[in-house]
């Protein structure tokens, strides 16, 4: 079991964002994660042409995102969706949306989930396709 999936993320971001967001992304997330009794954790990511950098600053951003902290462990863990959570008012944005829905590739998949081509392969292995 991890024990604080939400620090675990961020390490992991910055080492692997390169990874999993798109070359061309520029820009700057702060998220705002209410821990509870009056205190917020901030992380602020910048984002620049497949560089990431992450810190704990409460600084300007070109998106903040407002939640609390336990629903943030879930993205951070793959099982809560963001925009889901967006939809039901669960987290508030503010500045650049877009900007917010090209980062949600950086949140895991659901546990258990697979690559739908990697289905297809297994569906179809030993099956000569023809052309």
């Amino acid at each position: 079991m991890v024990e604080d999936p939400t620090t675990d993320f961020f390490a992991w971001l910055e080492e692997h964002g390169p990874e999993v967001l798109p070359d061309k992304a520029r820009g700057s997330i702060r998220f705002d994660l209410d821990a509870g009794e009056g205190r917020v954790n901030h992380w602020y990511v910048a984002i620049n042409r497949g560089n990431v950098l992450v810190s704990r600053e409460n600084r300007e951003a070109d998106c903040v995102v407002s939640t609390e902290q336990r629903l943030f462990d879930h993205f951070a863990l793959g099982e809560s969706h963001v925009i889901t959570a967006y939809n039901r008012n669960d987290l508030a944005v503010q500045g650049n949306l877009p900007l917010l829905l090209m980062f949600r590739r950086a949140f895991p998949s659901p546990p258990g989930t697979r690559d739908p081509r990697e289905r297809v392969r297994e569906r179809f292995a030993g099956r000569g396709i023809r052309r």
